[in-house]
C-alpha cells in the first residue's frame, strides 16, 4: 500500500471515531418545571392536595332514576403538612395560635338542583354532591364542619357522589370542578 493510501486510511479511521461520537444516539432528555406558592397559613398543603382528582366510577343510570337517586360515596382527602399551631412572632407581626380548620367549597351550581355541582360532561340529569368530614351534605358555597388540627401532618377526609338533579337522566360522562378554601381558627 502506498504512503498516500496509508495516510488517507489512518485519517479516515481516526475521523470516524470523532464523527460517531458527534452523532451518538440521543438517550433521552427533558425539562423539569418546579412550581409552588408561599402561603400565609399555619399548615402547608401537601403537593398531592393542590390538584385533586376524584374518580366517581361508572354509575348505572338506574341508580340515579330509582331508589336513593345517588351513587356510592367516594372518599378523597386534603392533606396538610408541617402544621405549626403555636403563636409566633416575626418582627412586628404576631401570628395567633390555631387549632381548627374548616373548608369552603366553591364551583358552578347545577341549574336544576343548585345544591349540586354542575356536570359539564355529556351525561344528563346528574350532578356532583359534596359531603363534609362528618357526613353532612354540602351545597355549593357551603363551609364544612370545623376539624381539629394537630401539630405535624393532618388529613381531612371528604366524600363526593353522583346524584340525580331532577332532570331526565341520560348516559354520558361526568365532569365537574370545585375549588376549596381553608379557614383556620
Amino acid at each position: 500500500m502506498s504512503n498516500f493510501k496509508k495516510s488517507a486510511f489512518i485519517i479516515a479511521l481516526a475521523s470516524s471515531a470523532f464523527i460517531s461520537q458527534a452523532f451518538a444516539a440521543d438517550e433521552g432528555n427533558g425539562r423539569i418545571h418546579f412550581t409552588g406558592t408561599v402561603i400565609n397559613a399555619p399548615c402547608s398543603i401537601a403537593p398531592n392536595s393542590t390538584d385533586i382528582s376524584v374518580d366517581l366510577g361508572q354509575v348505572a343510570n338506574k341508580v340515579l332514576e330509582t331508589g336513593n337517586k345517588y351513587s356510592q360515596n367516594v372518599q378523597y382527602s386534603i392533606d396538610l403538612q408541617d402544621c405549626d399551631l403555636t403563636e409566633q412572632t416575626a418582627g412586628s407581626v404576631t401570628y395567633p395560635a390555631m387549632s381548627k380548620v374548616s373548608v369552603t367549597f366553591g364551583g358552578v351550581s347545577d341549574a336544576t338542583s343548585p345544591a349540586l355541582l354542575a356536570n359539564t360532561g355529556s351525561a344528563g340529569g346528574a350532578g356532583i354532591r359534596l359531603i363534609d368530614t362528618n357526613g353532612a351534605l354540602l351545597k355549593v358555597g357551603d363551609t364544612g364542619a370545623d376539624v381539629n388540627l394537630v401539630t405535624g401532618p393532618n388529613q381531612i377526609v371528604f366524600a363526593a357522589r353522583v346524584e340525580a338533579t331532577g332532570a331526565p337522566v341520560t348516559t354520558g360522562t361526568i365532569v365537574s370542578q370545585a375549588t376549596y378554601a381553608l379557614n383556620y381558627k
